[in-house]
């Protein structure tokens, strides 16, 4: 690994850059510039694809954030090589799985489908991107509980329309058991409940394990479904035909699976484009190189193709993806092969080159979670008047600088979102610069421990705007008296109070500005006007109550590459504006007049260092300690004391030639301090303890850092004899670790180290590396801390503990 204070530089070589030769044998590699497939820059699974209109949408899973965590979104494009992320209202929920939408002709709605373990909700809306109502009524209503039909597990839903205009809706995981299956229901009209319902069984749909899908060709239904396991390589495709929705079904075999060198892993969780007489499968994959546990996927697309008598033919998987508008130009990718330097880089597998090779399978990350920049170096000074940023999270906010040179030394800004509070995928950054270099400094963000990584930057010459995005969203947070900031809209920037007064209050409700009679607020940028498409709205205070304004009140003067707010002849109180650069369906508008802009809080970035510093040097043999207190006569910062929950405190005893606290199974203490905010999220972390442990238990909890009792919150110092998280548990299963020869240590002092960069965690006992992995974490706010117990009052320590250290921060161990 490379040290984290080295900058790298790399020239992209000859070899690197060429065109990959002609031949079967010559396809292109995961990490080939320019490969096609994955079509989507980010981690998303279990992909809808469905066409509306003129616009391609694909609704997916939010992945790479623990279990699937993430909020509802859509990704959408026109030439089906632009693809931008949109957030939908709905659902609120912790899980959003495998969602579906369809267009019911016979209303004219549109309904989204999406599944929470193990139940269905459906939603509908008016528009392809909602915004969404639960067709029940209430948010959580359930429209497939699990087991709705029975020895269907609920999970996974797709829709289908038949030529009648009858919809049918399939579901189920896990129905590899004998008398198993998965679940079908034919809709009623209303599309609120099921006329009829069924299970196909697992004796006509082999092997089938989740992710039902249907499509009718010829005449001939087709049910498309995942088997084996999703995390690993034996996920694949098999396939059934029928001559009615729901069967009986014939079984036909395999057609996708893992290839031979492994770089398409575990291909799956489909949906079938219908093109005229083409036919195309669209499937998540994992990344390369490949993550643990398989919840970092990624979306293709391949083409489907059937033999003369209607049989599917095996999809060969490949990089190259598809082009499915060729007819539809794309603007010169002018970053694309530029030479590149970077702060610097994690490891080979996530080299600076790979943010400028057009490929949405590679990724520049950061060898830190800090700060970091690239640099690209552009051979000549060109024009530059738009640049798109694919960072590795798209759901959640980056904060960044752009700037431009000629000389590499001299910089101007381009852009300046290190404000920036508004997450989307591409970022697009508008200017007008002459350079032969850019920088791209990240700064923060929504979350700790993500860092700066990048998929793609793209340079573009031209006014490249037709990303659907926000290009202006303020609310009353963002005005500091003089200026309102818009730090949730995309052209980032700023309006400046001209003349008059203005200040912040709380309204009915609201937090908004209020400009004082003659008061006026002003915004230049190149991008606003009335000549593009776009919608300009926000929420105004009059007549005791708040209504949605338009540009067509006259306070909103909007004009090529300006838009004024004048208050007039009486004070005009205001709040949530937004700009969009595409004209809202009505729907949509109405949406807006009732919600707020969400304004997510900032990560903190100010690391303190040692947070936990407890030992038993700093008492006298025998003393019995109610109170730990945290921190040294050499950390006189840290503050806070572990107080004891019950009448039982430990005693200090010298064991083995150590001071320790001596548990013995009854003592638990609790701190009246937080866990740091600076650990949150995937933050980086170290932990140092010794430990001695006389019988060694299956599970003991030696301190248990966070209040959490969810997946992959927890941050949780172990000692058992548990090989799968004896020694740090995560509540993550594949996150956790143990230590299979724990026994042999009985007795016996354990120096255990345990530090994670944010990407992989590395476990060391008594100079040994036990566990080293990759791992995602999701630590939320924690009230306290615990030592001997953990958060449910289980698993209780019986031991010695000499001295316990926490950081928030990488500390690499050194012996």
């Amino acid at each position: 690994m490379v040290n984290k204070n080295i900058i790298v530089t790399l020239f992209v070589t000859a070899a690197f850059w060429a065109a990959p030769e002609t031949g079967a044998a010559q396809k292109a590699a995961y990490n080939t510039p320019g490969a096609g497939n994955p079509i989507l820059p980010g981690y998303f699974a279990d992909p809808t694809i469905k066409k509306f209109g003129d616009t391609y949408y694909i609704y997916a899973t939010t992945d790479g954030s623990g279990a699937g965590f993430g909020p509802a979104q859509l990704w959408c494009s026109k030439d089906f090589k632009n693809w931008t992320l949109m957030p939908m209202n709905w659902p609120d929920s912790h899980w959003i799985w495998a969602p579906d939408v369809m267009q019911n002709e016979t209303d004219g709605k549109y309904y989204y489908l999406y599944c929470q373990p193990c139940k269905l909700h459906l939603g509908v809306g008016d528009t392809p991107r909602g915004p969404w109502k639960n067709v029940l009524g209430e948010s959580e209503a359930v429209l497939v509980p699990d087991r709705f039909v029975k020895n269907a597990i609920t999970l996974d839903g797709q829709t289908f329309r038949d030529d009648d205009g009858s919809v049918y809706m399939y579901w189920g995981t896990w129905g590899i058991y004998k008398g198993f299956g998965c679940g079908a229901g034919k809709l009623n009209p209303d599309m609120k409940s099921f006329s009829e319902t069924k299970l196909i069984p697992n004796t006509e749909v082999t092997h089938f394990f989740e992710a039902p899908f249907v499509f009718k060709r010829n005449g001939i239904y087709y049910f498309l479904y995942s088997c084996e396991h999703c995390e690993d390589a034996s996920y694949r495709v098999d396939y059934a035909t029928a001559k009615s929705p729901l069967g009986p079904y014939t079984y036909h075999g395999t057609i996708l699976k893992t290839n031979a060198d492994g770089t398409v892993h575990g291909p799956g969780h489909n949906s079938v484009l219908q093109e005229g007489d083409n036919y195309y499968i669209v499937y998540h994959r994992h990344d390369n190189p490949h993550s643990n546990r398989g919840f970092h996927r990624q979306v293709a697309i391949d083409k489907l193709e059937f033999n003369t008598d209607g049989t599917i033919k095996e999809v060969v998987p490949t990089h190259e993806g598809l082009d499915l508008k060729p007819e539809m130009k794309v603007a010169k990718n002018l970053a694309f092969g530029a030479k590149v330097t970077a702060s610097s880089y994690y490891d080979n597998d996530f080299r600076p080159e790979y943010a400028v090779d057009d490929n949405n399978g590679t990724l520049w990350r950061p060898r830190t979670t800090g700060p970091a920049w690239i640099q690209l170096d552009l051979g000549k000074k060109q024009s530059i008047k738009s640049i798109w940023t694919q960072f590795e999270y798209g759901t959640q906010f980056y904060q960044y600088l752009i700037e431009t040179s000629n000389d590499g030394k001299h910089w101007q800004t381009f852009s300046d979102k290190r404000q920036n509070r508004l997450a989307g995928s591409p970022m697009v950054d508008f200017g007008n610069a002459k350079a032969q270099y850019i920088r791209l400094t990240y700064t923060g963000g929504q979350k700790k421990g993500f860092g700066g990584a990048i998929w793609n930057i793209k340079v573009y010459g031209s006014v490249e705007d037709s990303a659907p995005q926000q290009w202006l969203g303020l609310t009353a947070a963002d005005f500091d008296g003089t200026t309102w900031h818009n730090n949730e809209g995309m052209l980032a920037g700023k309006f400046s109070l001209l003349q008059g007064t203005a200040l912040r209050e709380r309204m009915a409700g609201k937090d908004a500005i209020t400009l004082q009679p003659g008061a006026q607020l002003v915004m230049t940028h190149q991008q606003l006007g009335k000549t593009r498409k776009h919608t300009l709205t926000a929420q105004a205070f009059y007549n005791g109550s708040w209504h949605q304004i338009d540009e067509n009140d006259p306070r909103l003067n909007l004009s090529e590459g300006k838009l004024e707010i004048l208050a007039g002849e009486k004070q005009f109180t205001l709040t949530n504006l937004r700009y969009y650069n595409w004209e809202q369906e009505a729907a949509e508008k109405a949406f807006d007049a009732q919600s707020n802009i969400v304004r997510e809080a900032v990560a903190d970035k100010n690391s303190q260092g040692l947070v936990i510093d407890i030992s038993a040097d700093y008492y006298n043999e025998g003393d019995t300690v109610p109170y730990i207190k945290n921190g040294s006569p050499l950390n006189v910062h840290l503050k806070g004391e572990f107080e004891t929950q019950h009448d039982t405190a430990a005693i200090i005893k010298t064991i083995e030639g150590k001071k320790a606290f001596a548990f013995t199974g009854k003592e638990s203490y609790r701190s009246n301090f937080m866990l740091p905010a600076t650990i949150r999220d995937n933050a980086p972390y170290t932990i140092e303890a010794w430990i001695l442990n006389p019988e060694i238990a299956e599970n003991e909890c030696v301190a248990d850092f966070t209040s959490s009792h969810d997946e992959l919150e927890k941050l949780m110092l172990v000692n058992g004899t548990e090989p799968r998280c004896g020694v740090m548990n995560h509540y993550g299963w594949y996150e956790d670790a143990g230590y299979k020869e724990m026994k042999t240590l009985e007795g016996k002092w354990q120096h255990v180290y345990v530090c994670f960069d944010g990407r992989i965690e590395s476990i060391y006992i008594n100079d040994k590396l036990v566990s080293q992995k990759d791992i995602q974490l999701l630590v939320k706010p924690s009230q306290f801390m615990l030592l001997g117990k953990n958060a449910e009052e289980a698993w209780p320590f019986s031991g010695y503990l000499h001295s316990l250290k926490l950081w928030d921060e990488y500390i690499p161990y050194n012996k």
